[in-house]
């Protein structure tokens, strides 16, 4: 039987880049069509490429990926996936480590490794939340989450603007969503 070895990237955000890892998994001897990348949170185990690969990879495949994190953000995680890789008897190789959980030394390294990326993410959180409370004690016009599109100035003229025009119109009006206009203007005129 033929081992086929397989790549899996993933990055967290939509704006993060994959090309990096994609480079170092094709440096390993992956093909192109046998890399699965996503960009989706490592907290998460439905990840829709991951579980694509988990559906092809057989006995004796080989998975590559460039660090233990993108398997996952948890120990939990990253040891459900190992164990159920093993368990299929396919190898996975974090950078130029290979793990084997069947022998005393590669579990070991393994929870070393996977507690390392669970605590990576958790000091990310923790100084994230920490930054957070500091801006809402020392700032008054602090507001968490995506910085408003509308400014009060215009907030004004979409009312003006919104007597007179349905909802769709003053929606086109100020490039927002008809949704927008009626979280702002109240119930919404009918189009």
């Amino acid at each position: 039987m033929k081992m086929t070895r397989y790549g899996y990237a993933r990055v967290s955000t939509l704006k993060q880049d994959l090309t990096e890892q994609i480079d170092e998994i094709k440096s390993k001897g992956v093909s192109q069509n046998n890399i699965f990348a996503e960009k989706i949170t490592g907290t998460k185990s439905n990840r829709p490429q991951w579980l694509k690969l988990m559906n092809v990879v057989k006995s004796g495949d080989e998975i590559i990926v460039t660090k233990l994190d993108r398997l996952g953000r948890s120990l939990q995680i990253i040891l459900k996936e190992i164990d159920q890789l093993t368990a299929k008897k396919v190898t996975v190789t974090v950078g130029n480590m290979t793990f084997d959980r069947s022998t005393p030394q590669g579990k070991l390294m393994l929870n070393i490794m996977g507690s390392f990326a669970e605590f990576e993410r958790d000091m990310i959180v923790d100084r994230m939340q920490g930054a957070r409370a500091y801006k809402r004690k020392t700032d008054p016009n602090y507001r968490e989450g995506r910085k408003r599109k509308i400014t009060p100035a215009m907030q004004q003229a979409m009312r003006e603007y919104y007597k007179t025009h349905t909802q769709k119109e003053t929606a086109q009006a100020f490039n927002i969503s008809p949704r927008s206009v009626g979280n702002y203007m109240g119930k919404p005129k009918k189009d």
